[in-house]
This record gives structure tokens, sequence and C-alpha cells, in this order.
């Protein structure tokens, strides 16, 4: 049995989520990568229930070990808060175990146009890094959200 956290990353670009999901190995395993609101929804179901999430592979993100029930979602700034609120609302009680929701903080987001700079898998990993030891540490044992 693996310690590691399993995680799903939700993102719309895969050149960002591979190295995001390589940077926070070992601690935390990014099961899976999902790239449009409408995967997740229909994904994110399944992965916290520790099943297979149904769904063809389209990227090379993420270890696809779906033994273990996701304790973790990741969203980037290209999903709404409302949206992953929603879809947090409709899946709560689908997993066993707490479950922690990071997204981005509507009132700290990126001026239109703007292009991250190019640590930026960097910057990622390390608030998800920061964000999800902090869950752990506390106990892991809240489902909450957590804006960055």
């Amino acid at each position: 049995m693996s310690s590691s956290l399993p995680i799903v990353v939700c993102a719309l670009d895969a050149e960002i989520g591979k190295p995001v999901s390589e940077l926070l190995l070992p601690e935390f395993e990014v099961i899976h990568f999902i790239q449009s609101l409408t995967a997740a929804q229909s994904e994110i179901p399944h992965l916290l229930a520790g099943q297979d999430p149904q769904s063809p592979q389209v990227n090379k993100v993420g270890t696809n070990d779906y033994s273990r029930p996701a304790r973790a979602i990741i969203f980037g700034r290209g999903f709404d808060l409302k949206d992953v609120e929603a879809l947090r609302e409709k899946v709560a009680g689908i997993s066993l175990e707490p479950a922690v929701w990071i997204a981005g903080d509507p009132s700290r987001s990126l001026p239109p146009g703007a292009v991250p700079p190019p640590n930026y898998p960097q910057l990622v990993a390390g608030v998800a890094r920061k964000l999800l030891g902090g869950w752990v540490e506390a106990g892991a044992d809240q489902d909450e959200v957590l804006l960055y």
C-alpha cells in the first residue's frame, strides 16, 4: 500500500499538468488528470469512490492507479469556483473518506491575457504542496474547500 495521498488534478493544459504532477511526488500521487468541466463532472464521482473513471485516457498525466479513492482534487485557474462548488455539492457523500478541494480564489485571478511565467508549474506545485501538506498535518479528516 502506497503512503502517498491519491489526488486528481483538473487543468486545461496538460503541458502544465504533467510537470506539476511530477513535482508533487512522492507525497502526493496524481492518479488522474482532467482537462474540462464536462469530464470532471462525469469522472470525479468514480474517482472519489475509488473506481476507474470510465473514460478514455486523453493525456499522459497521472499514474492511472484507481485502487484507492481520490482524497484531494486540485482545480487550475481555468475552472470557475462556482462550477467547482456545484460539482462538490453534487458528489457529496460519494467518498468514504474526507476529501479536500483546492480551487483558485476568484479575487486573485490573473488579468485577461496575462502570460504565466516560465516557472509556473513549480509555483503551482509549491502552492498545492503547501495546501495539501497543511490539510494532511491537520489530520486530513475534514471535507473542505481551500482557495489559492
